[in-house]
Parts: structure tokens; sequence; C-alpha cells
């Protein structure tokens, strides 16, 4: 059975997707860019500022479909600039725990309201029953 996940803590576009699809213990987030939920403004700043907007927006709907980032097996990273990939990479990291998902880095020429960058994550959602067996 699937079930859509929405947060007002981070961008939606209801109209053409959920922001996560839970499907048993599994989640699929949708690509997020540097958006900030409150305005849906695109994010201007540094290439570590928007990355830390994505992984917010991340770990919002992350949170939302009954996990957070700890537990997110693959992201697919696009990048209109594979020169900011190192710069992406140094704030990705403050965000995720060991050990980091398997990932897939893609450029591209463009994506949705011109931002520099995409992120979508699958995410394996922790049983509460067995995390209460292992405590």
């Amino acid at each position: 059975m699937l079930h859509p996940i929405e947060t007002e803590l981070a961008p939606s576009e209801s109209d053409v997707c959920s922001q996560a699809i839970k499907s048993g213990n599994w989640a699929f987030l949708s690509g997020q860019i540097p958006l900030i939920a409150e305005t849906n403004a695109l994010l201007q700043g540094s290439i570590a500022e928007q990355t830390a907007q994505v992984f917010h927006n991340l770990s919002a709907i992350a949170t939302a479909s009954g996990g957070s980032l700890e537990h997110v097996v693959k992201l697919t990273i696009y990048l209109k600039d594979m020169a900011n990939l190192a710069e992406f990479n140094k704030e990705m990291i403050n965000h995720l725990s060991s050990p980091l998902p398997a990932r897939a880095v893609v450029s591209v020429s463009a994506l949705p309201m011109d931002a520099k960058m995409q992120v979508e994550a699958i995410m394996m959602i922790p049983d509460p029953v067995w995390s209460l067996a292992v405590t």
C-alpha cells in the first residue's frame, strides 16, 4: 500500500507530486531544491548554505515519514556544476551519520527554478518493535 507524506516544514509541490511516498518499511523522498518552506522562495547563497537548506528539507520529510536522515540508504544528487561537488560534499557530511548512504551524483543542465542542486533520497523506516528489542 502507498501512503503519501506531506509536512508543512518542507516545501510542497502537492499539485504534481508527494513530498514522499511510504511503502512498507521504505520511504521515497522527492527531490528537494533549496527552497524555504515558509516562503517557497529559492535560497540565494553559497553552495554550502543551499546544501544545508536541501538537507533541512529532506530531514523534515524524513521525520514526517517516520525516520530521520540516519535511515537514508541512497541519495541521488543532481548538480548543475560539478565544480560545486567538493563544497557540497563538505556540507553534506554535516547532515549525515556513518555509515554514509550509497549515492549517485549526476551532472544536469537545468533544474526547477534554475536551482544549482536537487537531492532525492530513499530511506528505510525503522521498525519500532525492533528498535525496542535492541535497546
